[in-house]
């Protein structure tokens, strides 16, 4: 048993009234054989609406402020026993009948031969009540979350999600809890969400966004709210997001985005005014030679002019992750007199083929992250079923073929695309629309 003997203290100094009236808790001091108190602090007779003269000489039973006789017992066992508790839970009751909750924390020591007891009492009423009322408030937005579509999820400083309700796209809860968004859809797909969360985290202001998520070969557009979360100092400690999924909404909205119509003409002569390096030069031939590759012969196939005088203007989507030949090819549309708008991953190739409501895709199957093929499938779900949909695929990649199959398109160009194919098969499918 740990027992305290303050032996060298002068009896006249009082010792354990002075303790008891300094202390900003409620403090009482009472005879561990007896009960009977022998001192009381004022924060203690305001607990108990007791004045000191109705506590000091009195047992607790005699002051009826146990409602619960088996947990003073076991209290009292206790301090026999271990000579001191440590936050022991306990029921209240004061001079008007009201109950409250109590946390004890108390020490016997010994004076003159004698066992006493400091207790130093807690009211924790309005502490369990906030707690039970954040059980009953989380019960009740577990209820709602549950009847509800909305994704609500927290992440934190590093952006690893630590609580998530609703998870979209076909994600499980342990497939997100404890990673972030590039572990989960990869740098390059991840990159527009991470780039709003950590705008959030680095100003502390909140941000509404529509964005596109890409998972499991699923295609989604969400209406995303990002507020910081805050410790109780005020620093940003991690964000809290709600989403509502609006991909049909969207799938409806017929506003055509800014078209990304790039060239590449001139390209190569001004980068070779440059001073270069034997490996810059190498890379810049190649550029070229691919260039020449997909331009063909200078002069107007038929299948070109055919695109000029019959199709003019209309909009074809290049979803394409090669950044050369993305622009090679929007280049040999330009020259036909199409609007080519390119998208550099399945998120945006969804998204442009939505709103502009092209006449044709052609769409790269080795896009990151299986995005053409998740694209793929969400347009033939969403999209008009006359939009055809053009596979690109490297010579090289039998396993891309089989994707393209797999996602229900309309026709395959093998790359690098030949200018007179890539006319032929545009003009063939611009016309079966027609």
């Amino acid at each position: 048993m740990n027992l305290w003997d303050p032996g060298d203290i002068d009896d006249t100094a009082d010792w354990l009234g002075t303790a008891s009236r300094m202390a900003h808790v409620a403090v009482g001091v009472s005879n561990l054989d007896t009960g009977v108190c022998v001192e009381a602090n004022e924060a203690f007779g305001r607990l108990f609406h007791l004045s000191r003269a109705q506590i000091v000489g009195h047992s607790a039973a005699e002051l009826g402020i146990w409602p619960d006789a088996a947990q003073r017992d076991r209290l009292m066992a206790t301090l026999r026993r271990e000579g001191h508790v440590t936050r022991f839970e306990a029921r209240y009751r004061n001079s008007l009948g009201e109950t409250g909750d109590l946390e004890i924390s108390a020490r016997v020591i010994v004076r003159h031969g004698e066992r006493f007891v400091i207790d130093f009492l807690t009211e924790a009423t309005t502490q369990r009540e906030v707690v039970e009322g954040l059980r009953v408030a989380q019960s009740r937005l577990g209820v709602v979350l549950r009847a509800s579509d909305m994704l609500v999820f927290r992440q934190d400083a590093a952006l690893r999600y630590t609580w998530v309700a609703n998870p979209a796209l076909g994600a499980t809860e342990s497939e997100l809890i404890g990673r972030t968004d590039e572990d989960i859809m990869g740098a390059e797909a991840a990159a527009p969400l991470v780039a709003v969360k950590r705008r959030v985290l680095a100003t502390a202001c909140a941000e509404r966004r529509d964005v596109w998520v890409a998972h499991n070969g699923q295609l989604g557009c969400f209406d995303l709210v990002v507020e910081p979360e805050r410790d109780a100092a005020g620093r940003v400690v991690g964000i809290v997001c709600a989403a509502q999924d609006i991909t049909r909404r969207m799938a409806a909205s017929s506003t055509p985005p800014g078209t990304a119509v790039r060239t590449i003409q001139g390209m190569s002569s001004l980068i070779g005014r440059e001073a270069l390096t034997t490996r810059q030069a190498e890379r810049l031939q190649r550029i070229d030679d691919a260039a020449g590759r997909l331009r063909g012969p200078p002069d107007p196939t038929p299948a070109r002019e055919r695109l000029r005088k019959e199709h003019a203007g209309k909009r074809v989507v290049v979803a394409e992750h090669n950044p050369v030949m993305r622009l090679m090819v929007a280049a040999l549309l330009e020259e036909a007199g199409l609007q080519p708008i390119v998208a550099v991953s399945g998120v945006e190739a969804f998204s442009f083929t939505m709103q502009s409501t092209p006449a044709l895709l052609l769409l790269d199957m080795e896009l990151p992250q299986n995005g053409g093929v998740a694209a793929a499938r969400a347009l033939r779900t969403m999209a008009p079923p006359a939009l055809p949909i053009v596979a690109m695929l490297s010579v090289s990649a039998p396993v891309g073929a089989a994707l393209a199959l797999d996602a229900d398109l309309d026709d395959v160009l093998d790359k690098p695309v030949a200018a007179a194919r890539l006319y032929e098969r545009v003009l063939a499918w611009l016309s079966a629309g027609t």
